[in-house]
C-alpha cells in the first residue's frame, strides 16, 4: 500500500548527506514505516547498497510475508554479532544509531561487536520523513478521524449523571474496537475537577448534575492515529469555567490563523499561548501547543515555542490549548491540523 521503496531512497539521501557508512534502525514504528512490518524484535540495517532487516524465528514468516525489497537475516543467536558481521563484510568505518531509543548499555555493546567501526548517535532521522505524510498517509488519517468523530457521538450520549469516568472510557475503547479499530491510547475521561490534570487517569467519579466533563480520544486505523479532546458540558456550568472556555476557543482560532507553510512552527504556540498570557491564565498553560500524529500518537513535529523549523505541506499536528485550574477544573480544545499548499485544514470537526 505504500511506497517503502520511497521512502528507503529518501532516507539513503539523508544518510549520504551526513557521510554514514550504515545506519542501525531500532524504533519499532521507524521499523514499521520502512518495511511493512508491524511485529517486534525486528531491525533495520542501512547500507550504501543494500538493505537488512533483522529478526528472530518467531517473526521470520511474517517477516518473508510482508517486507520486500530487503535481505531478511534469522537471528539465530546474538544481534550483535549479526550486525558486526555485516557491517564487516561491507568494511563499514561509521555506524549511526537512533540514540533515543538504543539504550546506553546497549550501544556500548554493539560497539565491541563492530570491528572498529565508530558509531555516531543520531535522533529523529527517520522521525523528520514521516513528518511529512503522502496522500495515502493522510486518507489513512482521515479515515481515523472520522472514526473517533462517530465514537465520540456515542460517548457523548452516554455522559449523563452517574455514569464513572471509568465506565466511560472503557465504553469509548469497546466501540473502536467495534468499528474495526483499536484505542491510541487509554481514553481520558475527567469530571469537575479531575479536568486540570491534563492526562488525567479515569477513576470512579461520577458525572454530575452541572457538570463539566473532558473527553480526549483517539483511535488506530491501518497503522494511523487521530487525537482530539472536548469539553462536554451537562446543564448549568459556572461563569468562570464559561470564561476559561471561551479563552481557550479564542487562542486555538488565533493559533490556527497562523498555521501556512512557511511559518515557523514556534509561532503557532506563540499565537495561541500570547493570547492565554493576556488573559492572565499563562501560568495554567504549562505544555506545548501541540504535536505531530501519524503512526505515533505523539511525534514530529512538535508544536512548541522551542521548535524553529519551518511548516511544510503533509505535516499533521495538533492544536490543543488550554487551562487548568488545580482543584478546580480546566478546559482543553484539541483539532487535528494538516497543512495543505496555501494554508491548513482542519481535520476534526
Amino acid at each position: 500500500m505504500f511506497d517503502y521503496k520511497k521512502r528507503l531512497r529518501y532516507l539513503r539521501s539523508e544518510l549520504n548527506a551526513i557521510s554514514l557508512g550504515a545506519f542501525l534502525i531500532t524504533n519499532e514504528t521507524n521499523v514499521a514505516y520502512l518495511s511493512g512490518f508491524t511485529g517486534d524484535d525486528s531491525f533495520i540495517l542501512i547500507t550504501p547498497d543494500s538493505q537488512f532487516f533483522l529478526t528472530d524465528s518467531r517473526y521470520m514468516e511474517e517477516a518473508k510475508d510482508t517486507v520486500k525489497g530487503f535481505t531478511i537475516i534469522e537471528v539465530a543467536s546474538s544481534t550483535y554479532d549479526t550486525i558486526g558481521n555485516i557491517l564487516k563484510n561491507n568494511r563499514v568505518k561509521r555506524i549511526g544509531f537512533e540514540s533515543m531509543n538504543l539504550p546506553f548499555e546497549a550501544a556500548k555493546r554493539l560497539e565491541s561487536y563492530v570491528g572498529g567501526a565508530r558509531l555516531a548517535p543520531l535522533t529523529n532521522i527517520v522521525e523528520k520523513l514521516r513528518a511529512i505524510k503522502d496522500k495515502k498517509e493522510i486518507g489513512c488519517i482521515k479515515k481515523s478521524v472520522r472514526l473517533t468523530e462517530e465514537t465520540l457521538k456515542t460517548a457523548i450520549n452516554a455522559i449523563r449523571p452517574g455514569a464513572s469516568e471509568k465506565f466511560l472510557s472503557g465504553q469509548i475503547e469497546c466501540e473502536f474496537i467495534k468499528k474495526g479499530a483499536i484505542a491510541g491510547f487509554r481514553a481520558i475521561v475527567a469530571c469537575q475537577k479531575n479536568s486540570s490534570k491534563p492526562h488525567a487517569r479515569p477513576g470512579d467519579t461520577k458525572v454530575a448534575r452541572n457538570d463539566f466533563v473532558m473527553v480526549d480520544i483517539g483511535c488506530k486505523f491501518n497503522h494511523y492515529n487521530s487525537d482530539m479532546t472536548r469539553m462536554v458540558l451537562i446543564g448549568k456550568i459556572k461563569d468562570d469555567i464559561k470564561e476559561i472556555y471561551n479563552i481557550v476557543r479564542t487562542a486555538q482560532e488565533k493559533a490556527l490563523a497562523s498555521v501556512r507553510p512557511g511559518t515557523r512552527i514556534s509561532d503557532i504556540d506563540i499565537a495561541g499561548r500570547s493570547y492565554i498570557d493576556k488573559k492572565g491564565y499563562g501560568k495554567f498553560f504549562g505544555h506545548s501547543i501541540g504535536h505531530g500524529v501519524g503512526m505515533d500518537v505523539h511525534e514530529e513535529p512538535s508544536v512548541s515555542r522551542r521548535n524553529n523549523d519551518i511548516l511544510k505541506p503533509g505535516m499533521v499536528f495538533t492544536i490543543e490549548p488550554a487551562i487548568y485550574i488545580p482543584k478546580s477544573g480546566g478546559v482543553r480544545i484539541e483539532d487535528m491540523i494538516l497543512v495543505t499548499e496555501k494554508g491548513c485544514e482542519v481535520l476534526t470537526k
